[in-house]
């Protein structure tokens, strides 16, 4: 688990900075043909970031269930409302982000059809990538308090002993 919970961290910074350059590389530059050069590079920061995200989703939900488990198995009474809002906004964030980045992905089909302006998906790219920055601070904040209720939950455990 602790593994999962560093890999996810590494996987944050990676995918954020995939698609920071993919933006600048692919959303700014403006190649010879004078179009966006999007190349094969943003599909792989596509693929890393929604693996991510994945992950980072079922990891939460799997250690939620354990911590559960372990409260209701050894009679325990936690609460914990600062840790609940935060994984409501992450969940929320999470899945709109994903979707935000499925419907960019989908306009920049439009852009090249010549039904959608190339500033219009750079700003809406750029508002979304911003969104995502949000996003990582808030599974931060939320893998801190799982943490720290963790470490709560192992210590009443051990107490009872």
């Amino acid at each position: 688990m602790w593994t999962l919970i560093i890999a996810s961290h590494f996987l944050m910074c990676i995918s954020f900075s995939m698609l920071l350059f993919s933006a600048i590389t692919g959303h700014f530059l403006i190649d010879d043909l004078d179009t966006l050069s999007l190349k094969y590079f943003s599909i792989y920061a596509i693929i890393v970031y929604v693996f991510t995200q994945s992950l980072i989703l079922f990891l939460i939900i799997t250690i939620n269930k354990n911590i559960k488990n372990l409260v209701i198995e050894n009679s325990l009474k936690i609460e914990d409302q600062l840790y609940s809002k935060y994984k409501f906004k992450m969940h929320m964030h999470t899945s709109l982000n994903l979707l935000f980045m499925t419907i960019i992905a989908i306009l920049y089909g439009a852009v090249h059809t010549g039904l959608m302006s190339e500033l219009i998906h750079n700003i809406i790219f750029c508002i979304i990538l911003s969104h995502y920055l949000y996003n990582i601070i808030i599974q931060y904040q939320c893998f801190k308090r799982i943490i720290k209720l963790i470490v709560r939950v192992n210590d009443m455990i051990v107490s009872k002993l």
